[in-house]
């Protein structure tokens, strides 16, 4: 069966083929930047009514490579009205929207990401170009808050460049109401520094299954020398079948199910088929019960080699996280109604 991740592989593949990574002198204007007053750009999620106890603010992964602008120039950003690339976001927003739609209200902006290839420059220049990027998150979130929310519970969410966002949020832009507000935030394949904890009170680990008003982080392995570089100074993460912050091993037999869709949004189930261990030497998940070789993706290999499961860290641990977000949910309601 043809699933999401294999299905945004080939969208990749797409872009890679159109993709320019020559240099240019003058840096051309990005693409124009998302009015989130208009409905086009958020995801078009099924309706949404005030039944679900809390809301999700989720923010995508790098989905699109370098592309060539109408002049001929090399864009280093997501273009928000290009069908394309919308398409090719959806893929992670189906994904996420199945994720945390059995418990809350979904709301993801379409935002001028960085592309794929921006990663694989320099940390400066890595940072330089994302300002941009965070400064439509910002924009959207305000947004979120000021028109939407309505005084709920709400989770922050993002997947890879989308968890880089709320860790930015978190460290930068709540204010103390807005994170007295907060669930928990997930945090899905990125890193978190020691600097960053000492700098940020509203960066706290989770360090079990219902705590509230947490960083909920984690990136999967099959091996440790397939962690990716660029999360080597991580001190955060929790096992998210068992919610152990120690190498206590969860068997396959504990994890609910991992969820793969296919093209048509059609769900995939494999159930008991992962078991993972957090080490801590090096704050990463190494799991077992899958071939490396079905999960490799050569175009990413410099950032994320062969072992490394960084496309699909919602994937893997579908049920389990699915069921969680219920908990945490739950216990600051419980919390808060004391």
């Amino acid at each position: 069966m043809l699933t999401i991740y294999r299905y945004l592989i080939l969208l990749f593949a797409t872009f890679a083929c159109i993709a320019c990574t020559s240099s240019q002198s003058t840096q051309p204007a990005p693409p124009e930047a998302p009015d989130y007053s208009q409905a086009a750009m958020w995801y078009g999620s099924p309706e949404m009514t005030d039944e679900k106890p809390a809301d999700v603010f989720y923010v995508t992964p790098t989905c699109v490579w370098d592309w060539r602008d109408e002049h001929g120039h090399t864009q280093y950003y997501m273009n928000v009205n290009d069908s394309l690339q919308r398409a090719a976001v959806d893929g992670s927003n189906l994904l996420a929207y199945a994720l945390f739609g059995k418990s809350c209200r979904f709301y993801s902006p379409y935002y001028r990401q960085i592309t794929m290839n921006s990663w694989f420059e320099s940390e400066t220049e890595i940072n330089r170009r994302y300002e941009l990027s965070h400064s439509d998150i910002v924009r959207a979130f305000r947004y979120y808050m000021d028109h939407c929310n309505q005084g709920r519970p709400f989770i922050l969410a993002g997947h890879s460049q989308g968890a880089k966002a709320v860790i930015e949020l978190l460290k930068n832009t709540l204010t103390p109401e807005q994170y007295a507000q907060m669930v928990a935030a997930y945090v899905f394949g990125f890193t978190v520094s020691q600097d960053e904890l000492a700098g940020s009170h509203m960066l706290k680990p989770a360090a079990g299954a219902d705590d509230t008003g947490v960083t909920i982080c984690y990136n999967s392995v099959s091996k440790a020398d397939a962690r990716s570089p660029m999360f080597a100074d991580n001190v955060v993460c929790i096992n998210p079948v068992n919610w152990k912050t120690d190498g206590t091993y969860a068997p396959a037999s504990e994890n609910l199910g991992s969820v793969f869709f296919d093209a048509h949004g059609r769900p995939d189930t494999l159930y008991h088929t992962v078991g993972v261990r957090l080490d801590p030497a090096i704050h990463t998940l190494i799991i077992d019960g899958l071939s490396d070789d079905d999960y490799y993706i050569r175009s990413i290999e410099r950032l994320f080699p062969k072992g490394n499961y960084h496309v699909q860290e919602l994937n893997l641990y579908f049920l389990n996280v699915q069921q969680n977000i219920g908990t945490r949910i739950d216990s600051f309601l419980h919390r808060n109604s004391r």
